[in-house]
């Protein structure tokens, strides 16, 4: 009998969607069985490890992804223990975050800094994860990822659903059980596979010399492309946190709850696009690589605007079923407008991702994000508290479209 082929990315949107789940569950959670303010809590730490995780991306593992074809097993494996190391320093970024937007107003009381010491090595965990995950991917362990992610989901879950039982739901208590499964990683890391084949002309020694250059040509763009990509995509989270009441900031972000299915199918799709596109463009497939792109984009666009149906038609005809943050006067405005910016973000990511596969590329996606991220605030907050805050955030929809525009001029010169 033949074997079952399972495509690469069934096991990647599936690793995806264990770990968005459990975001996303945890979330709802805070909704339900807490209050307001824990889950606008919440909804700011998971910004910040967004942020840090790309941070991490874009100093090490971005650099060393483009390099893997050139690296021998045994120098990937020394570049990856690098990376786990690294994870305490890049943590270290988030405490800014930790110690003025998590504990409102800033106080230094005993209890604030032992939640501040909790989040932090959380923080670190969950950094750790994501090292552990892309090496899966990288190395091609796929039924390896998908197995430790099933069990990360199914620890977090117990452990929210003890804290849900004993009515103990916090921030603190669901950013534990969101990081202390994350652990798991560190229990197995398969070996790089000693049979891969590098052309000693090209091959790259870690750390040496040639590596270092190579890596600071990325590095040097990716870096400030993350910044920027962040404060466009995650920064206006924190802006709202201080200029909007609690429960408008919960309202506007449990709206958004209801589109996790678009964010794990852009994650998981990107997962196995990235490495992928980056063999492709080696080989010189430029053109059948954009023709799966924007084919596949294309397919995404028709899946967010159904789920945006299927999400007004919930708020519409069964609220009750609702927490109170999702049964807001304003909701509808808000599914529309993040319906729209889920459809130009996916196409937008797939074309960062045509750039992303040679040095230069990163420089291209970052002036490009410059531009937008400036255009965004200048509406955004010319908009706030003059308008309705659905129109204002709509300058996020203007800002893809910009970004569109600048992206494929390049890609198709």
């Amino acid at each position: 009998m033949a074997k079952l082929h399972i495509p690469r990315v069934a096991y990647s949107v599936t690793s995806q969607g264990l770990v968005s789940a459990c975001t996303l569950l945890l979330s709802l959670a805070l909704l339900y069985y807490s209050e307001a303010r824990h889950y606008v809590a919440f909804l700011l730490f998971l910004n910040v490890v967004q942020l840090l995780n790309g941070l991490q991306n874009a100093l090490f593992v971005s650099p060393v992804g483009v390099l893997v074809p050139r690296l021998p097993a045994a120098e990937v494996a020394r570049t990856e223990q690098a990376a786990y190391r690294m994870t305490a320093l890049v943590a270290l970024a988030g405490l800014p975050f930790i110690s003025y937007f998590l504990t409102r107003p800033p106080r230094l009381d005993p209890f604030s800094v032992a939640a501040g010491a909790v989040v932090f090595l959380a923080t670190i965990m969950l950094l750790q994860r994501e090292i552990a995950r892309n090496a899966c991917l990288v190395r091609s362990d796929l039924q390896v990822l998908v197995k430790f992610d099933l069990l990360y989901f199914s620890m977090a879950m117990l452990l929210a659903g003890i804290a849900v039982v004993l009515h103990e739901l916090s921030f603190v208590i669901a950013v534990l059980a969101f990081a202390l499964p994350a652990a798991l990683t560190r229990l197995s890391r398969p070996r790089w596979p000693s049979a891969r084949v590098v052309v000693p002309a090209h091959a790259l020694t870690a750390f040496g010399p040639a590596f270092w250059t190579s890596v600071a040509e990325v590095t040097r763009w990716s870096v400030p492309g993350v910044l920027v990509t962040w404060l466009f995509s995650n920064g206006y989270w924190f802006v709202l946190e201080r200029t909007q009441d609690t429960q408008t900031v919960a309202s506007l972000g449990a709206s958004r709850l209801l589109f996790a299915p678009v964010g794990l199918f852009i994650q998981g799709w990107l997962m196995q696009l990235r490495p992928l596109s980056v063999v492709m463009a080696h080989r010189g497939q430029a053109a059948e690589l954009r023709r799966l792109v924007m084919r596949q984009s294309a397919a995404g666009a028709a899946c967010v605007l159904l789920l945006a149906a299927s999400a007004y038609a919930l708020t519409s005809w069964y609220p009750q079923v609702l927490p109170l943050s999702m049964r807001a006067p304003d909701i509808p405005s808000y599914l529309l407008v993040w319906a729209l910016y889920f459809v130009a973000f996916w196409y937008r990511s797939g074309v960062s991702t045509l750039l992303l596969t040679n040095a230069s590329g990163f420089k291209t996606v970052f002036v490009a994000n410059t531009v937008v991220c400036a255009v965004f605030y200048t509406l955004f907050f010319g908009g706030l508290g003059h308008i309705p805050l659905a129109l204002s955030l709509a300058s996020l929809i203007a800002g893809e479209l910009i970004m569109i525009y600048l992206l494929n001029r390049h890609t198709h010169a």
